[in-house]
C-alpha cells in the first residue's frame, strides 16, 4: 500500500508551493519543514503540517519528519550556499556532518545531507518522482525562433556551461558573438545574467545546463518569471536550457517571454 505521507524541505522561491499544491491534488498529506532563512511564510496555509527551522538545525528536521511519520522527503526550492558564510548556528548533527566533508562543493554538501537522512530512516527522493507539471518539451517554446546567430551562441555556450557545471562551479553562461561575457559562480544565475548583459551591451544569449549525471534529488536547474525579468533588464534576447529544467509558472513564463520578444529554446 502506497504511503500517502510526503515531506518537503522548503527553501526559497515558488517551487515548494507548487510541490505542495501538486502533491495535495494527488491525495498526499504534505508535511513541510521550511528553512526559515529562505522559505516564505505563505506556505503555512497550504501544508498539512509545517515547522520553520534554521538551515543549521539538522536534528530538528529529522525530529519533525519522524514525528509526522514521513519516510520520503523532497527538497524543493533554493537554499543559498552563501548562508554558510553568514554565521548560521549549527546544531551538533550539522557540525559533525560539516566537519566530515572533503570539500564545500554543492554536490558534496547535498549528498552528505541525503546520506545523513538515509541513516535516520528518511529517504530524499528525486524531485521528478512526484512532480511532473513543471517541465517544457524539447524545442522552441516561444513564438520567436532563435536566429542563426543566437543558435551559434547557444552551441558555443553549451560547451562552456558544461565545463563549469562539470567542475561544480555553476550552470549558467552568458554569451555574445561566441564570446563568454559571464560565468555563473556562487552569486547565482540572475546576478551572472546581469553582469554578462552589461558587458554584452545588449543581445546576449543565456545558456543553462544540468550537471553531468544530474542528481534529480536536488539542485535541478530552474527558471521562472524572475528569470525573464532579469533577461529583460540585461537586454538579453535568448534563453536556452535543458529539458529537465524546472519551469516555474510555465504558461506565464512563456507568455512573458513572448511579450518581451525573447526566444526560449529547450535543448
Amino acid at each position: 500500500m502506497e504511503d500517502k505521507n510526503i515531506g518537503i524541505i522548503a527553501g526559497y522561491g515558488k517551487f515548494p508551493l507548487i510541490c505542495i499544491s501538486e502533491l495535495k491534488f494527488k491525495g498526499y498529506s504534505v508535511k513541510v519543514c521550511a528553512i526559515e532563512e529562505e522559505a516564505g511564510k505563505d506556505l503555512t496555509g497550504y501544508a498539512d503540517s509545517i515547522v520553520y527551522t534554521s538551515v543549521g538545525r539538522l536534528g530538528k528536521l529529522v525530529e519533525f519528519f519522524k514525528s509526522e511519520g514521513v519516510r520520503d522527503v523532497i527538497m524543493a526550492g533554493k537554499v543559498r550556499k552563501t548562508l554558510m558564510f553568514k554565521g548560521v548556528k549549527l546544531d551538533l548533527k550539522a557540525i559533525t556532518l560539516f566537519l566530515s566533508l572533503k570539500d564545500k562543493k554543492d554536490d558534496t554538501i547535498l549528498n552528505a545531507i541525503c546520506d545523513f537522512f538515509k541513516k535516520e530512516g528518511i529517504n530524499v527522493v528525486p524531485q521528478t518522482k512526484y512532480i511532473t507539471s513543471v517541465f517544457l518539451p524539447k524545442g522552441v517554446a516561444s513564438k520567436r525562433i532563435p536566429t542563426k546567430k543566437e543558435m551559434e551562441d547557444i552551441k558555443f555556450g553549451l560547451g562552456a556551461a558544461r565545463l563549469i557545471s562539470a567542475a561544480d562551479i555553476g550552470q549558467t553562461v552568458v554569451i555574445k558573438d561566441k564570446s563568454v561575457m559571464a560565468l555563473e559562480a556562487i552569486e547565482g544565475t540572475d546576478e551572472a545574467i546581469m553582469r554578462g548583459g552589461k558587458l554584452a551591451n545588449g543581445g546576449a544569449v543565456v545558456v543553462k545546463v544540468n550537471k553531468p549525471d544530474q542528481d534529480l534529488r536536488f539542485d535541478i536547474p530552474a527558471v521562472g518569471l524572475g528569470t525573464i525579468d532579469t533577461l529583460i533588464s540585461a537586454n538579453a534576447t535568448c534563453l536556452a536550457f535543458e529539458t529537465n529544467t524546472i519551469v516555474l509558472d510555465k504558461e506565464e513564463f512563456v507568455k512573458k517571454a513572448n511579450e518581451a520578444y525573447i526566444s526560449i529554446y529547450v535543448m
